[in-house]
């Protein structure tokens, strides 16, 4: 067997110290991932630093070409947020395989020394564009003069209207209150109810308070009535010629001239009650009363 000469001896101690520097120890390469990662957070750092020096200066351009040439435009004069660095973190080396070998230290060192450069992209500023002249508001239409209120016109004073003569001199019948009418009211009630007394004594009370009104008439009729219900012809026959004298103008003269007759003929009066059915006949042609005062004087012996 021969051995290796002379010249073969440098070859073999150059391999034996790179096989020896491959094959390092666990705690070496952990040292190497710390300090790779501690480098990276270090460029990342720096580059947000660089990101905001930039936005600075830019700002300051904008305030010196807004002092040079009037107002800063809006998206000039806004800073620049700082566009963020991707910075893809080196994975950290597997493991070699027992029977692949492990990677030199000269290529972990290269990529230390030369990390992925940063991208920077230069923003370009707008030119300064003259601003356009501030709009004035248009002109509101003037709203329209609301004419002031005329001056009401004093109305002149009204005479008081002159008084309705009257010629027959009778008095103007009065307003009825609604205690009277209630007193009215009641006497027709009991009249009808056969209460001849009480109702009479109802209707003298209401002449008594209203002398003048417009049921007067109705209400001293309503007394003869009540008399003549109870056979009391005499006093029946002065009541109804009381209607007459009283109310002349009143709606129940008819039939109070008629009941008149009545009273008569019952008092035996036979010639009495014929001139005072003829009378009524004469005076109210055509009316109820005038029709039942014929009939009974055709009855009249």
């Amino acid at each position: 067997m021969k051995t290796a000469g002379p010249f073969l001896l440098p070859f073999l101690l150059l391999a034996a110290g790179c096989a020896g520097s491959a094959l390092r120890p666990g705690d070496s390469q952990q040292q190497e991932i710390q300090a790779l990662k501690a480098r990276i957070v270090a460029l990342q750092q720096e580059a947000a630093m660089n990101q905001v020096e930039l936005a600075q200066l830019r700002q300051k351009v904008a305030e010196m070409e807004a002092r040079g040439g009037g107002a800063p435009n809006a998206a000039a004069a806004a800073p620049a947020r700082p566009k963020p660095v991707e910075v893809r973190p080196t994975p950290p080396p597997s493991r070699p395989a027992a029977a692949g070998p492990a990677p030199a230290p000269s290529t972990a060192r290269r990529e230390l020394a030369s990390p992925e450069p940063i991208e920077e992209v230069d923003i370009e500023l707008p030119p300064n564009e003259p601003q356009p002249p501030p709009r004035r508001p248009a002109p509101q239409p003037a709203a329209p003069a609301v004419p002031a209120p005329a001056k009401p016109i004093p109305s002149t004073p009204q005479l008081p209207a002159p008084e309705a003569s009257n010629p027959s001199d009778e008095p103007i019948p009065e307003t009825l209150s609604p205690a009277n009418q209630v007193l009215y009211d009641r006497g027709y009630t009991l009249y009808h109810q056969g209460h001849f007394v009480d109702a009479e004594s109802s209707f003298q009370r209401f002449l008594q308070a209203n002398p003048a009104s417009e049921l007067a008439d109705n209400a001293q009729y309503w007394i003869g009535e009540c008399r003549y219900s109870r056979n009391d012809y005499k006093g029946a026959l002065a009541a109804f010629r009381e209607v007459v004298e009283r109310f002349p103008k009143g709606n129940k003269v008819a039939d109070a001239m008629l009941k008149a007759g009545q009273c008569l003929e019952a008092m035996g009066d036979v010639e009495g009650a014929r001139v005072t059915y003829r009378e009524v006949a004469r005076r109210f042609p055509g009316s109820l009363a005038a029709t039942a005062a014929e009939e009974r004087r055709a009855k009249l012996p």
